[in-house]
């Protein structure tokens, strides 16, 4: 796999779209840093080349990573994925968990293009962490 580039590249199209536009809090810094994780690859022939994104459906972003290297609280990461997942910009291609040190797997969704308000693309499954004491007998 190729290295990740020093930059990325966003169209126009996805800024001034409706759902972009309607992100809240730090989605958009997400979107961003999670663009910046796509690897791509020249294809065609020299002079023609076109670069592909060749792992745009296993992108993978961490609580601990934006955490330790953005300062991003885990409220925050959650709320900001929940806003890309419903707005269509994001899907899950694997739940991980927490517990299990398993990561989650995102593709990219290109759903935002169609994206109104009101609709509602993809949810994360919600944990159910049982807190505090259980009387188990």
């Amino acid at each position: 796999m190729p290295k990740l580039s020093p930059g990325t590249w966003i169209e126009r199209e996805l800024f001034e779209s409706k759902a972009y536009l309607a992100l809240k809090g730090i989605a958009p810094q997400l979107l961003i840093l999670i663009y910046g994780k796509r690897k791509f690859e020249k294809h065609g022939k020299k002079g023609n080349e076109k670069r592909v994104c060749v792992n745009g459906d296993c992108i993978s972003f961490t609580y601990i990573e934006a955490r330790k290297k953005y300062g991003i609280t885990f409220p925050r990461f959650l709320r900001g994925i929940d806003d890309l997942l419903s707005k269509g910009f994001l899907k899950i291609e694997h739940q991980g968990g927490g517990y299990q040190k398993d990561k989650t797997i995102f593709a990219l969704s290109g759903n935002w293009i169609i994206w109104k308000p009101g609709m509602n693309f993809n949810n994360r499954k919600k944990e159910r962490n049982q807190r505090g004491y259980l009387n188990k007998e």
